[in-house]
C-alpha cells in the first residue's frame, strides 16, 4: 500500500486500529482470549471474566465474556484497549469512561482499583460467572465481588478461579446494567473508610432512639439504617448523607413505628466506591410480646400449608410465593386478629415440586422470608 501524505498515513492508521479492537472483541466474545505480552519483570497479571447460562440440571453454556491485562506499560486511560462488539444474545463488557470494552489494558494494581461491568440483552434465567485471576497476589491486595443488587461483597481468590452464581428475574434490578463490580482494596494502604466505634438503642416512651458513631470518615456516600423481625431478612428503615469529617461522627435517628416483640437494627454504611460495611446488630424489644411466624409441615407433601403467626397488632399480611428463578405466586391474604392466627394455605395444584421461598409481610410492610420445599 503506497501512503502518499501523513494525513493518509494517520487515517489509515486508525482503521487498522479500529479492525485490531474489533477482532481482539470477537475473540474475547468467543472465549478465546489474547494475551498481551509483558513488558514487566515476573509473569503476567490479568483477569478473564466469562458470562455462563447455568441450566437446572448445572449445565454452562457460554455467553459472553471479557479480559483486562495488567502491565505498568500500560495506561488506565480508555486508548489502547479493544471495544466490544454487540452479540445478539447477552453482553457482559468492562464499563470504562462510558466506553463498553471486550478487553482492557491497564496498570498493575498496587493499592486500590475498580473493575465496572456492564451488561445487556440479559434473559429471566440463572447464570453463572468464572471469573479467573491470574498473579494478582500484591501482598495485602484484596479482591472482592460487589453485586449492587443483593447488596453483596465476595471475597476473590487473586490467583485462582472464582464461580459466582446470579440469577435475572422479573425485578428491575436483577438485570440492571450496572449491577456488578469488582473492587480492589489494599488495607494497608487505603483502608477502609469507616469504622464502627458504637451502636446503640433504647426504648423511649413511643419510640425507639438509635444512634451509631464512627470514626476515620472518609470517601463515604450514606449509611443506611435497617431493621428486622427475625435478624436474617432487614429492610431499609432511614438514610443519612456521610459529612466525611476525617474524624469521629456521631448519627442518630428514630423508629416510632417499631413493633411490640424484638426489633433487630443495623448499619449499613456505603463507600463512594460502593463498598459496603456493616454494623453489628442490636436487638431492642418493644415492650410487648414477640412476633412469631411458623410454616408448617416442611416439606409440603399435600399443596397445603399452615400459618401460624402470633401477633400483637391485627391486620392483613400478604402472602407471595418465588420459584429459584423469582417468578412470584401471590398466594391469598391472612387476615390476623391480636393473638395467635392460624390459617391453612392451598399451593397452586399445577406447582412444580423444589424449593421455594415464602414471603410474608406484615401490615406495616415488614417481610419475613420463609423457606420451603414443596414434594
Amino acid at each position: 500500500m503506497k501512503i502518499k501524505n501523513v494525513k493518509t498515513l494517520i487515517t489509515q492508521t486508525k482503521k487498522l486500529h479500529l479492525i485490531c479492537n474489533m477482532t481482539f472483541a470477537m475473540l474475547a466474545a468467543g472465549s478465546i482470549y489474547a494475551q498481551a505480552p509483558s513488558t514487566s519483570a515476573g509473569p503476567q497479571e490479568s483477569m478473564r471474566v466469562s458470562l455462563y447460562q447455568l441450566s437446572t440440571a448445572g449445565a454452562t453454556t457460554l455467553a459472553d465474556g471479557n479480559l483486562t491485562n495488567y502491565d505498568d506499560a500500560y495506561s488506565n486511560e480508555v486508548g489502547d484497549d479493544a471495544l466490544k462488539m454487540n452479540n445478539f444474545g447477552e453482553n457482559f463488557a468492562i464499563l470504562r469512561s462510558t466506553q463498553n470494552l471486550a478487553i482492557e489494558q491497564r496498570r498493575k494494581i498496587y493499592d486500590a482499583d475498580t473493575t465496572f461491568f456492564s451488561m445487556w440483552n440479559m434473559q429471566q434465567r440463572n447464570y453463572r460467572l468464572i471469573i479467573t485471576t491470574y498473579n494478582l497476589e500484591h501482598p495485602g491486595l484484596q479482591g472482592y465481588f460487589v453485586d449492587s443488587y443483593l447488596n453483596t461483597s465476595t471475597p476473590l481468590a487473586l490467583n485462582s478461579q472464582n464461580l459466582i452464581n446470579f440469577a435475572v428475574t422479573s425485578v428491575p434490578g436483577s438485570f440492571a446494567a450496572e449491577r456488578f463490580r469488582i473492587v480492589f482494596r489494599n488495607p494497608t494502604l487505603t483502608p477502609l473508610a469507616t469504622l464502627f466505634t458504637g451502636f446503640n438503642g433504647r426504648l423511649n416512651g413511643n419510640k425507639i432512639d438509635l444512634q451509631w458513631n464512627v470514626t476515620n470518615e472518609v470517601a463515604m456516600r450514606e449509611y443506611v439504617l435497617e431493621r428486622s423481625l427475625d435478624r436474617i431478612n432487614f429492610s431499609s428503615l432511614f438514610r443519612a448523607p456521610a459529612t466525611n469529617t476525617g474524624s469521629a461522627r456521631a448519627y442518630a435517628s428514630v423508629d416510632a413505628d417499631y413493633f411490640k416483640g424484638d426489633n433487630f437494627y443495623r448499619v449499613k454504611a456505603v463507600g463512594l466506591a460502593g463498598d459496603v460495611q456493616y454494623s453489628s446488630i442490636l436487638k431492642i424489644n418493644g415492650g410487648g410480646q414477640t412476633q412469631e411466624i411458623m410454616v408448617y409441615p416442611n416439606p409440603v407433601s399435600d399443596k397445603k400449608v399452615n400459618i401460624m403467626i402470633t401477633s400483637v397488632n391485627s391486620g392483613k399480611y400478604q402472602l407471595n410465593l418465588y420459584n429459584s428463578a423469582g417468578s412470584r405466586i401471590v398466594l391469598p391474604s391472612m387476615q390476623v386478629t391480636s393473638g395467635q392466627n392460624s390459617q391453612t394455605i392451598e399451593l397452586p395444584v399445577t406447582l412444580a415440586t423444589g424449593i421455594y421461598r415464602l414471603k410474608i409481610t406484615s401490615p406495616e410492610n415488614v417481610s419475613v422470608v420463609k423457606t420451603i420445599n414443596v414434594l
